[in-house]
């Protein structure tokens, strides 16, 4: 369901907004009370689960995600995984910024490695690898 799909004439129709919550709350596993519970007040890997149904609603052509697993538990990190490959899936251009190698490794097809703020090389799907990455970032 998009965002247009919750309005009419520009005005939120509340009923439907309710409805497409609950969907996402029971589609992505997002822990809480309910709709009205505080964004602040969920763990960190619910609260990204909530920013990412926010993507699958108004489906952007591209994103850009800035350690978007970092602090959160293993559980909702691969789970975090799972909507930003839906994401990709659905046509979304996923720029990931990350620190965490086995999640670049993981996850993309396409590393574009800096060292000292200047280009330094990119590598391309199955060449992928922790150890070339790190010799692109160490400048070797």
């Amino acid at each position: 369901m998009k965002l247009l799909n919750v309005s009419k004439k520009g005005l939120i129709q509340s009923h439907l907004e309710t409805k497409q919550s609950d969907s996402f709350i029971q589609e992505l596993g997002i822990k809480c009370a309910g709709i009205n519970q505080n964004l602040s007040s969920l763990s960190g890997g619910n609260q990204q689960k909530v920013l990412l149904a926010k993507l699958l609603t108004v489906k952007p052509k591209i994103v850009f995600m800035d350690e978007p697993t970092r602090g959160i538990d293993v559980g909702a990190k691969n789970e975090i995984h799972k909507l930003i490959r839906k994401l990709a899936n659905q046509g979304t251009g996923i720029v990931l910024i990350s620190s965490e190698l086995p999640e670049v490794v993981g996850m993309c097809d396409r590393v574009v490695v800096m060292h000292e703020v200047m280009f330094s090389g990119e590598v391309l799907d199955e060449d992928i690898n922790e150890k070339t990455i790190l010799q692109l970032a160490s400048g070797v």
